[in-house]
């Protein structure tokens, strides 16, 4: 699941969750990140464009949560760890983010984000039966693939010291025919289908550059 995998590569206690309310906040659901976070890391700051649920989610008792842009916020502090899960592919200048990233994190900090996996069964098979309209989101603005992110991190000064591809289906989805196909892709998919296919995001960590 993406978000064990996210919790299992930072490091507190200082942690900044960009994009912290998700698409919509889900307090108690397994595959809520900002939730999890908040459970080993009861200090973390949270950012969020989103107006609206940074208020439902402060009325829920959450707090030193922010309503900012993820390529202007400015907090006026350093973290450990700044976590972004299924951010970077929605926003229209992904550099600018992780250069504001960078005047946040600590010289010794890690950066952990997911994004979608653009060469996966599910993107295949829904480019295929909806082409032109080839991405399921249509809030996304740019695919990224292994060699793409790592020369966008670069490129913003940091080195990427470990990705993975991961499997990444959630069962809590509202829509009936994602959830029929998480479903075979979790059990008869893990039989019949290759690896790499079968996995649909990528998790990244970077850390500032050493030779900058």
């Amino acid at each position: 699941m993406r978000v064990q995998k996210i919790l299992s590569h930072v490091t507190g206690p200082d942690v900044l969750d960009i994009g912290c309310a998700g698409h919509l906040p889900k307090p108690g659901s397994p595959y809520w990140l900002h939730g999890k976070l908040r459970e080993k890391f009861p200090n973390i700051v949270g950012v969020d464009l989103n107006e609206v649920n940074v208020e439902v989610l402060k009325k829920q008792g959450f707090r030193d949560l922010y309503v900012a842009s993820a390529e202007s916020f400015e907090l006026g502090k350093k973290f450990d760890a700044i976590v972004s899960g299924e951010l970077i592919e929605h926003l229209s200048n992904p550099g600018l983010f992780l250069l504001q990233c960078k005047k946040h994190i600590k010289p010794d900090g890690r950066i952990v984000l997911s994004t979608p996996y653009v060469f996966s069964l599910f993107s295949f098979i829904y480019a295929f039966l909806k082409y032109p309209d080839t991405c399921e989101n249509k809030e996304h603005a740019v695919w990224f693939c292994p060699r793409t992110l790592t020369e966008l991190s670069n490129r913003s000064g940091f080195d990427v010291i470990h990705w993975e591809l991961i499997e990444d289906y959630e069962l809590d989805n509202p829509s009936i025919p994602y959830k029929i196909f998480a479903g075979v892709m979790m059990t008869l998919g893990r039989i019949l289908i290759p690896g790499k296919l079968r996995k649909n995001a990528m998790v990244f960590v970077l850390s500032p550059s050493k030779n900058l």
